[in-house]
């Protein structure tokens, strides 16, 4: 217009460039937090630890070596039972007689202990191959189905335990043996029980009568080691005893 000052061209704004805006501080790394590096030092005293125990156990390890050289274990030859010792010395045959004069000069001599009265009570002896037997009737020595000595049998267990003690070489071994009727009580469930029992017996008195409990033993064989069949009351009566074995023992 006329008269008017023309006006000052106007200045444009900055052009902004488009593209990813980041935010300030996306070019600067954060500091790390205090606390996120305890880990490492809980792993380390874990480490720490570990690493002690097993140096204590290390040297536990040698201190017991050292201990077992200083002290060797004894051998197995110190382990054996003096009982067995002393049994080996006691009861050794003598060296140079034989097995079958001593049972023969044995034999004679259990024969001259028996006197009338023992053998019309049917006392028997016997030799089965090394071995002699004194064998008892049921009657003399217990009650039927009972395993209490009776008195009668304390004369005939006096010589047997006097002899025996007379022979330090002689193992005595008490059998105990029944015949086939089954016994069925709250003291013996069978006759190996009441075999039994009756063999422990007669051990405990002829060692009360002196008889050294090294030389001697009991076992009971119930119904099965029969003299006779068990046909008849008679053969029953015969099974129904006891008997002492006797035997030499040999050095080894």
């Amino acid at each position: 217009m006329p008269g008017s000052t023309p006006e000052a061209p106007q200045e444009l704004p900055p052009l902004k460039r488009k593209g990813r805006q980041f935010p300030p501080s996306a070019g600067k790394l954060s500091p790390p937090e205090r606390g996120n590096d305890l880990w490492l030092l809980t792993l380390s005293d874990l480490l720490l630890l570990l690493t002690v125990f097993f140096v204590l156990l290390f040297g536990l390890t040698l201190q017991q070596k050292s201990a077992r050289s200083d002290y060797p274990i004894p051998q197995a030859e110190a382990a054996v039972d003096p009982a067995e010792i002393r049994r080996d010395k006691q009861t050794s045959a003598p060296e140079g007689e034989e097995t079958g004069g001593i049972l023969a000069s044995l034999e004679r001599d259990l024969r001259s202990t028996l006197d009338d009265k023992d053998r019309r009570r049917q006392i028997t002896i016997a030799r089965r191959a090394d071995n002699l037997f004194l064998i008892f009737p049921e009657t003399i020595v217990f009650d039927p189905g009972q395993a209490q000595l009776k008195a009668s049998a304390r004369s005939i267990l006096e010589k047997v335990a006097s002899l025996a003690s007379a022979h330090s070489h002689l193992l005595v071994e008490v059998q105990g043996h029944t015949d086939d009727k089954p016994i069925h009580n709250r003291r013996y469930p069978s006759n190996w029980e009441l075999s039994v029992d009756r063999a422990t017996q007669v051990v405990k008195a002829l060692i009360g009568l002196g008889l050294n409990p090294v030389q001697i033993s009991g076992r009971g064989f119930g119904e099965y080691r029969a003299l006779y069949p068990n046909d008849s009351d008679s053969n029953r009566h015969k099974n129904r005893r006891v008997e002492i074995q006797f035997s030499l023992a040999h050095s080894s």
